[in-house]
């Protein structure tokens, strides 16, 4: 539920960045006060994290009134996003992982490109990422833009900002396990009509910390994802009679 008062959200999933994790979100909560000046919330989701990231966040929360910490159990990357997705209490909701491999600076540029749009995408353009993971960006890239029926060029980017109302409208549609939230998204914003832009961002390689996306993990993932968002494109397949998707103009 949106707050009057709070223009952005910016969501946080963490898992295991000890190493990183003080630094980049004081980083995001400077980037997200200069975007919306006393009008923002950082939302950071701890995955039941086992170095004592929890901890750390906890000490960023009492010191830093912009930041809210949600703890769970370990339950995955997606679920992760689904919880600060829905805790999310701003007009726009943006977020960025805490590997620090996309810089939260790359947040302004998709700022900028807000007005007119719903959903608004970084585009890692040069990435510096092991070649399992460009494969899996491949598969996503495909996919997406097959069942979107317009190409979407990184659906499933650490990088996002988007309209609360856009993920009011997905939710429903989304399962508590669904493994991508991010192409979920994309998909229904596709597929209804919304207006989508595509902005380049940078990307950098790990400086600390390691993905847990290992090949047998990511061919697993890959299976999931696809049968998820197979079930949520049939569940948005147009119906005789039904009105066709909204737009917002341009």
């Amino acid at each position: 539920m949106t707050a009057p008062d709070l223009e952005l959200t910016v969501v946080v999933p963490v898992y295991d960045e000890s190493e990183t994790i003080e630094a980049v979100v004081r980083e995001v909560v400077v980037v997200a006060d200069e975007l919306a000046p006393g009008r923002c919330e950082v939302v950071v989701v701890d995955d039941g994290s086992t170095d004592g990231t929890g901890a750390l966040v906890d000490v960023l929360a009492a010191e830093l009134p912009e930041v809210q910490v949600v703890h769970q159990v370990n339950r995955g990357h997606g679920p992760a996003l689904l919880v600060g997705f829905d805790r999310a209490r701003g007009r726009w909701i943006g977020h960025l992982d805490s590997d620090d491999q996309i810089p939260a600076k790359e947040l302004a540029g998709l700022w900028s490109e807000r007005a007119g749009a719903d959903l608004v995408l970084g585009v890692r353009t040069d990435r510096d990422d092991p070649q399992h993971r460009l494969v899996l960006s491949a598969v996503v890239r495909r996919l997406v833009g097959l069942l979107a029926g317009r190409p979407v060029r990184d659906a499933n980017v650490p990088c996002k900002l988007f309209r609360a109302d856009l993920w009011a409208e997905a939710r429903p549609l989304l399962p508590d396990d669904v493994f991508a939230p991010s192409i979920a998204l994309a998909l229904v914003a596709a597929r209804q009509g919304h207006v989508i832009q595509e902005v380049p961002v940078a990307h950098r390689a790990r400086t600390a910390g390691a993905s847990t996306l290992r090949p047998l993990r990511l061919a697993r993932a890959v299976a999931t994802a696809t049968g998820q968002t197979l079930t949520l494109a049939w569940r948005l397949r147009p119906r005789p009679g039904s009105p066709p998707g909204r737009r917002r103009p341009g």
